[in-house]
């Protein structure tokens, strides 16, 4: 197993490529899987590029594009599991914790071997320091023989499904009733975590906050009993709050802009005939 890795500035000609076609909808492959995403909500290569670019946009990186191909032996087969536990395994130990990055990966079929393409966000979604770039060739050598030694692809086939971090298809759906539910109540002009639970409750999606000091700090979500991370239906904890302070803020701007200014009546006497 190799791995090469490249530096980019736009996500929307990587993801496009990754999902088999350029940004025009010229399909230029085959065929391409989309294995597994973490931290986006849209499964489609638009969306996808607009969610990671948005995310991006939030840090001074200028490269936040993380590209990598792994490749196998010919002879190696390896399976959809193993190929998503390799990819989970390889960001992992690059520094990009799935749990903090915005990570996609497909899997292509225009060569006689199998590989995938791993897309991630090197900018993470706590707001925390960009992903470090230097000495990638070297890395990259090290933890392919890292994960090559640790799982063996006779072993990999006996993992149990429920270990892999795939997401199964009524994740997927309650990922996006989260999503669409979090935007509506934004639209609205939601302004509290307590305002936003109020709104998703009718929806019936449950909430769980944690809230320090009037700043929400974390955010999971439950529907029609599939539990949800935050970070998982678009929205960390530090992003919705900032989401929420922005509706407060226009709100207060609205309220001064339309407040009446006091009146200064001039008080007239009357004239008095001579």
């Amino acid at each position: 197993m190799i791995a090469k890795t490249s530096i980019g500035s736009s996500f929307s000609g990587a993801i496009h490529y990754g999902a088999g076609y350029t940004v025009e909808g010229k399909e230029i492959m085959g065929k391409a899987d989309l294995l597994v995403t973490h931290n986006v909500v849209s499964r489609d290569p638009e969306g996808i590029a607009a969610e990671m670019q948005q995310e991006a946009s939030y840090s001074r990186c200028k490269t936040p594009v993380w590209h990598s191909s792994i490749s196998w032996k010919p002879e190696e087969k390896p399976t959809r599991e193993q190929m998503i536990e390799t990819a989970n395994r390889y960001c992992q130990k690059m520094g990009a914790d799935p749990k903090d990055h915005q990570i996609v990966v497909y899997e292509h079929h225009d060569k006689p071997h199998q590989h995938i393409h791993v897309y991630i966000n090197r900018v993470p979604t706590d707001g925390s320091k960009a992903l470090e770039t230097s000495h990638n060739y070297a890395r990259n050598v090290r933890i392919c023989k890292e994960i090559t030694q640790e799982l063996g692809f006779s072993k990999l086939e006996k993992l149990e499904e429920g270990k892999l971090r795939h997401v199964a298809v009524n994740q997927e759906d309650a990922q996006k009733v989260v999503n669409i539910a979090i935007k509506a109540a934004l639209k609205e002009e939601s302004e509290t975590p307590e305002d936003m639970e109020r709104r998703l409750k009718e929806k019936g999606i449950d909430c769980k906050y944690k809230i320090e000091e009037g700043r929400l700090k974390y955010s999971s979500y439950s529907y029609q009993g599939v539990p949800i991370k935050g970070q998982d239906v678009g929205f960390t904890a530090k992003q919705l709050q900032a989401r929420l302070d922005k509706n407060l803020e226009v709100k207060k701007e609205q309220s001064q802009q339309v407040k009446p200014e006091p009146e200064h009546k001039q008080k007239r006497g009357r004239g008095m005939g001579f």
